[in-house]
């Protein structure tokens, strides 16, 4: 008898425990889902940071500093291992999430969150380098010089803000469509809807400045003036939103492998 009533109180223990789970909500899958991500984000910019420090003693002690250093040796590259993050999006998350209880369309809500969270935290972190870069070239006189020709100045700080947090959530989003492209569609699919995927960076690059992936062109340079403030982010925003409204669609029917 006391067997039969203890079994009985397992078997209402567990019943209660099944009922008292609660289901994933946004704030938790974005939770998982971004703090996933700068896990190892977190590293790089430390690295980045460190490398930073290096190569201006360097140059300072056995060269000639006449332009950002910041630029190309931590913000610039920044693109691409934001590119990178938004790939896992799909081969790394949707699986993992969605065989324990995340639908497709939270999973999609949640990365958009963390791709919003992400660029913001990653656009500061660039704006802080060259602010900070700037204090120490100012105090030695050195010309902090950008690829696009010009010396930063302080009232430029707003405007490198904007653009990086811009330019890192369309990368973001070219990633993730990426990563959606070949888990869908596999090698042959994926590679053949590569370049549709690029198409969010490469239009927001365009409105943001006249580089590619942190690389200074010519070319594009001789295309056009480099717009106004208002007009780059409202476009490379609009870009940016498109291309997640995309990458969420594509994401809500992808089946699970």
């Amino acid at each position: 008898m006391s067997v039969t009533m203890g079994d009985t109180n397992r078997t209402t223990d567990a019943d209660e425990a099944i009922t008292e789970r609660r289901p994933p909500t946004l704030g938790s899958v974005s939770t998982i889902v971004m703090f996933g991500h700068l896990s190892w984000l977190g590293w790089t910019w430390v690295v980045a940071t460190l490398a930073e420090v290096v190569v201006v003693f360097c140059v300072s002690r056995w060269g000639d500093v006449d332009q950002s250093l910041w630029q190309s040796v931590a913000a610039g590259w920044q693109r691409w291992v934001v590119f990178g993050t938004g790939v896992t999006t799909t081969t790394v998350y949707l699986r993992m999430l969605v065989r324990n209880g995340v639908t497709r369309s939270l999973l999609s809500s949640a990365s958009t969150v963390a791709m919003t969270i992400i660029a913001v935290v990653a656009g500061l972190w660039i704006t802080a380098g060259y602010a900070i870069e700037k204090l120490v070239y100012d105090s030695n006189g050195w010309a902090q010089t950008l690829n696009e020709g010009g010396p930063l100045e302080w009232s430029d700080l707003w405007r490198c803000a904007f653009e990086a947090t811009v330019a890192l959530g369309a990368y973001f989003v070219s990633g993730w469509l990426v990563g959606a492209g070949y888990y869908r569609y596999r090698a042959v699919g994926g590679t053949l809807l590569l370049l549709p995927a690029l198409v969010p960076a490469a239009l927001t690059e365009l409105f943001l400045s006249k580089d590619f992936g942190g690389v200074d062109i010519d070319t594009l340079a001789g295309w056009f003036d480099r717009p106004p403030l208002a007009v780059s982010v409202v476009c490379g925003a609009t870009v940016v939103a498109a291309g997640a409204v995309v990458a969420r669609r594509v994401t809500r029917a992808i089946p699970i492998r």
